[in-house]
């Protein structure tokens, strides 16, 4: 089974991003489940699962996709299904980078560019806004990402640089 870590500068409907993950994948958007934390029904038929939630700061949500293994042809990687994504739905789209350090991201980005991102979670009251949401900032950038304005730009060395 395929599994996608991201995390999206915006917050996209559930039904936005069934459809964006279908053509990702190469499904259709009846084979994705899209489900918020709080939401009980799910659809465990579906090939395409995914659970999305809300955070605070600099990203508006959490991905987590799974893809069974019956998807013909195979999902692209996670690189390739993030540019897929960040074009379909208008937003940067982060996803982890190989590594040691956990704040090693890639951001890929509407327009095709992938640059490396430093992403980092805390922030005041433990991690958690006063929402219960956790808090992610992103704290650097290796290339000016528009979406990402406040991020500092700079060289970027946490984590291998392929991916």
């Amino acid at each position: 089974m395929a599994g996608y870590t991201f995390l999206t500068v915006h917050q996209p409907s559930a039904a936005a991003m069934a459809v964006a993950l279908a053509g990702a994948v190469g499904v259709t958007a009846a084979d994705v489940d899209v489900a918020d934390e709080s939401v009980g029904h799910r659809d465990w038929a579906a090939v395409v699962l995914c659970d999305r939630m809300r955070l605070a700061g600099d990203l508006a949500l959490a991905w987590d996709v799974h893809v069974s293994p019956r998807v013909e042809p195979p999902p692209p990687d996670e690189a390739e299904a993030a540019l897929r994504l960040a074009a379909r739905l208008g937003t940067t789209v982060l996803h982890p980078a190989d590594g040691v350090r956990p704040s090693a991201y890639w951001a890929a980005t509407p327009d095709g560019i992938r640059t490396r991102a430093r992403v980092l979670d805390g922030g005041g009251g433990g991690g958690m806004d006063g929402d219960g949401r956790p808090v992610f900032t992103v704290d650097a950038v290796e290339r000016a990402v528009a979406q990402l304005p406040w991020a500092r730009v700079e060289r970027i060395v946490e984590a291998r640089q392929d991916g």
